[in-house]
């Protein structure tokens, strides 16, 4: 042992230096390993290396280029992952080594074995020519690993571009050829580098259609389009405004619908068209001109009523699906009402008079974009005066903090825009608020999205799995959300998840649902709704309803949220949205009169107006809702403390 000391004194500078160094004895390599495994594998073959060794945390098993230095790695897994540990074989062919290396600093490599990769390719047989849109058929031989899969590409396109492709997870594998005619090639990829590994000639040729449709109709009505084209999977027709690109359509029906298909007619009067869309381009193979005229409606009823009372409403007009006679405040925008009831029921209607005496008007309302096309003045005298409960949380209340998931609706129709906004936009920055200000951080936080990776798609996929809330994590993935132009709203397959996306969630529950239509995937969001709640999950569901333009929709939403134990919340702009997505995560309430929902809101919120009566409050949460009783007195607020 050979020493060399260092000597000082506080306050003093000594020039005098001294090294101490300790040579203890040592088996180095401190630890040996071995590996095992085959000598030789195919590229993106599964590889399965056994090893011996410490196996001490940060260990490491890497496949290598030869004579590269310890802390030169390639593609690797930690001791601690299992023994044998197993890796994908590199695409690309060569000699490689495997190493064990220790985590101690550079990595030092313990144990090595040699490997080879060979090459291999893949066959491909398929028709040398298929109709744009149309769906091919590609016989293969090769590999078949996962995620390997075959597209159809531009000639002399890069390895790493392709178009539209099929997974190679079985043969033949299908794949809907590109929208323009010309010369293209079939090519098998790697699934890693994208590497092809073999190829065949292709020619798309192109396609027409032609459209036959009424040359006028009524506005708000449904026609019927009869229809001669490719019919390709996602091909669709749509009424257009004149002159829009092909890119923009209105209403539509995929062609997978059946000839004639059905589409609904526009409620503004105007010149139309009625087009033929290509799936992926949105390309117009033919079209036939259609023009929509203006409705008619009147009502009429008395010209006074006492508040709370019901009067007796008659009307003419075109009695679309979704038409309803409304009683709104004098001067009130298209899309408020206080009460309401649906032409479909027929003439006179009875409809119910507001509480509150002011000048009113009876409207005939369509059913989509909420028009009027006819009014009467109604005012109303008072009759029995309102009264209101304020729910708020009582002494020692406190709200459970359990788990969370958004399912956000991304699907075409969010790509429509709001005040010079996409909708998209401007629910990616409400659900960003909700993330960044409202929600705790650390709250267990999941995230759902479909509608934004495939066109004429029912995907749905988990974009942010269970984990606790990370605000700038969660922040850039909502950022990165974009709407998909025709893709579908499987709602209920989305709501279905859930269970399985918060498996090992412990607590209560909380379901937000955004969406601006309603379900296009031949689901049942109720019954999904139903079997969550009934499969022992305690379980919330809200929803929001996005620039919803159908009075029958807000309804139909608002019974999901009730079947749900949640909220309903209406947003139309961006700060209502912005309201209803931090209202969400409050604890809600419903009034009851016997067992008719009359008035729902959240505890510390708004106060509700009610008719002077018995009511019971039930506070929607936890697995047994607590109830209470209110008494309503006319001209007055009761507040309602609640645990």
């Amino acid at each position: 042992m050979t020493m060399v000391t260092r000597s000082t004194r506080p306050g003093l500078l000594t020039p005098a230096l001294v090294l101490v160094l300790i040579l203890f004895p040592t088996d180095s390599p401190a630890q040996q390993a071995s590996l095992s495994g085959p000598a030789q594998v195919a590229i993106g073959a599964p590889l399965s290396i056994a090893w011996t060794g410490p196996g001490a945390n940060g260990d490491f098993i890497s496949i290598d280029q030869p004579g590269a230095p310890a802390d030169q790695y390639g593609d690797y897994v930690y001791a601690t992952g299992g023994n044998p540990s197993t890796f994908t074989a590199p695409e690309v062919p060569g000699r490689y080594v495997i190493r064990y290396h220790s985590s101690a600093a550079g990595y030092p490599v313990s144990a090595t074995h040699a490997l080879e990769v060979t090459d291999i390719s893949a066959t491909l047989t398929a028709p040398p020519s298929v109709d744009a849109g149309a769906e091919l058929s590609v016989t293969w031989t090769g590999q078949g690993y996962a995620a390997d899969f075959i597209s159809i590409d531009a000639v002399g396109a890069q390895d790493r571009d392709y178009g539209p492709y099929g997974y190679a997870s079985a043969s033949p594998a299908t794949i809907s050829a590109p929208d323009q005619a010309g010369s293209y090639v079939v090519r098998y990829h790697l699934a890693k580098t994208y590497r092809v590994i073999g190829q065949a000639p292709l020619t798309v040729g192109g396609v027409s259609a032609t459209v036959s449709a009424p040359v006028s109709v009524p506005a708000g009505g449904e026609i019927e389009v009869t229809w001669q084209g490719p019919g390709a999977p996602g091909d669709y027709l749509s009424i257009d405004s004149v002159g829009s690109p092909e890119t923009d359509y209105g209403n539509y029906a995929y062609t997978a619908a059946g000839n004639p298909v059905t589409i609904r007619v526009p409620e503004t009067p105007g010149a139309y068209q009625v087009r033929y869309h290509m799936a992926r381009s949105l390309s117009v193979l033919g079209s036939a001109p259609l023009t929509v005229a203006a409705n008619t409606a009147t009502v009429s009823g008395p010209t006074t009523a006492a508040g709370g009372s019901s009067i007796e409403v008659a009307w003419t007009g075109p009695d679309n699906s979704g038409d309803y006679v409304a009683i709104v405040l004098a001067g009130a925008s298209n899309l408020d009402y206080e009460t309401y009831a649906y032409t479909r029921l027929g003439t006179p209607l009875s409809v119910g008079v507001p509480l509150e005496p002011g000048n009113y008007e009876i409207r005939y309302m369509t059913g989509v974009r909420r028009d009027v096309l006819a009014t009467a003045p109604l005012l109303v005298t008072p009759g029995i005066v309102a009264g209101a409960l304020h729910v708020v949380a009582g002494p020692g209340a406190t709200r459970a903090n359990g788990a969370i998931e958004v399912i956000l609706d991304a699907s075409g129709s969010m790509l429509q825009r709001m005040e010079g906004e996409r909708r998209i936009e401007i629910a990616r920055d409400a659900l960003t608020r909700l993330v960044g200000e409202v929600i705790p951080e650390a709250t267990p936080f999941a995230l759902r999205v479909f509608g934004h990776r495939e066109a004429d798609s029912c995907r749905t996929d988990l974009e942010i799995p269970l984990s606790p809330l990370n605000r700038a994590g969660a922040t850039g993935t909502i950022r990165g959300v974009q709407a998909m132009n025709l893709a579908r709203t499987p709602i209920a397959a989305s709501l279905r998840l859930v269970q399985e996306d918060l498996a090992g969630a412990t607590g209560p529950i909380l379901v937000v649902l955004i969406s601006d239509g309603d379900e296009t995937c031949d689901g049942d969001p109720m019954a999904a709704i139903d079997e969550l709640r009934s499969a022992g999950v305690e379980v919330r569901v809200n929803v929001i309803g996005f620039a919803i333009d159908e009075h029958q929709l807000r309804e139909q939403f608002e019974s999901w949220a009730r079947a749900g134990g949640g909220l309903y919340v209406e947003a139309r702009n961006r700060p209502e949205l912005q309201r209803a997505m931090a209202l969400t995560v409050e604890v809600p309430f419903e009034v009851l009169s016997g067992d008719e929902v009359v008035a729902t809101g959240v505890v510390n919120g708004d106060e509700v107006s009610l008719r002077p009566g018995s009511y019971r409050v039930r506070v929607l949460q936890g697995s047994t809702p607590a109830e209470y009783e209110a008494e309503v007195v006319g001209g007055e607020t009761r507040t309602v403390p609640v645990s």
